[in-house]
């Protein structure tokens, strides 16, 4: 993904995250159609909204706008990937409803 776009990379980010552009839209507060403006490349954010996605998809703001990882990114993603090495697809797939059930439950506490 890195040698794509902004556009490109929201795109990608959000259809890993399993949401519509309007469930994008929605969580970001910003239209549906800019949403695909920007997934389109033929628009590009303000930093406000560039750091909302980041923050939205849990990634650093230079990964989305550049395609380069912190070093932090490099280190979560080591730690996560040494935690489902030779995990079952179904063990992974577990793993990841019980993070997306606890990120829900504490966003819903703000």
């Amino acid at each position: 993904m890195s040698g794509s776009t902004l556009g490109k990379r929201v795109r990608e980010l959000r259809r890993k995250a399993g949401i519509t552009q309007l469930d994008l839209a929605c969580r970001v507060n910003i239209s549906e159609s800019y949403i695909a403006l920007i997934e389109a490349d033929k628009r590009s954010p303000g930093m406000d909204i560039i750091s909302t996605l980041a923050n939205e998809f849990h990634v650093s703001v230079d990964y989305l706008v550049s395609g380069k990882r912190s070093e932090e990114d490099n280190l979560m993603l080591r730690e996560w990937t040494s935690l489902i090495k030779e995990r079952s697809p179904r063990d992974i797939e577990s793993a990841l409803k019980i993070v997306r059930t606890f990120f829900e439950c504490m966003d819903s506490k703000k």
